[in-house]
């Protein structure tokens, strides 16, 4: 992500952040910190898939509970 400058935009440095810039019409503090930013992107797709397999194995564990109750009510039924 670089800046482009156009005819009526500048820049200034911000003071103590090396990774900041300010917007001179509008006084927007811009960080241009691409590693930065395609770190922070990693860490949401690895949350992401994270966060999938959680809902997978919440899933499963669902599914063998009602199964074990299944048996459990076939075994006994069969007992009785």
């Amino acid at each position: 992500m670089h800046l482009q400058r156009n005819c009526m935009s500048k820049f200034a440095k911000v003071e103590g952040h090396s990774y900041l810039v300010r917007e001179e019409s509008s006084g927007a503090i811009i960080n241009n910190d691409v590693e930065g930013y395609q770190a922070a992107i990693r860490r949401k797709r690895v949350f992401q898939i994270q966060r999938d397999e959680i809902n997978t194995l919440k899933n499963d564990v669902s599914d063998i509970k009602q199964l074990l109750s299944e048996i459990l009510e076939r075994t006994n039924g069969k007992n009785s």
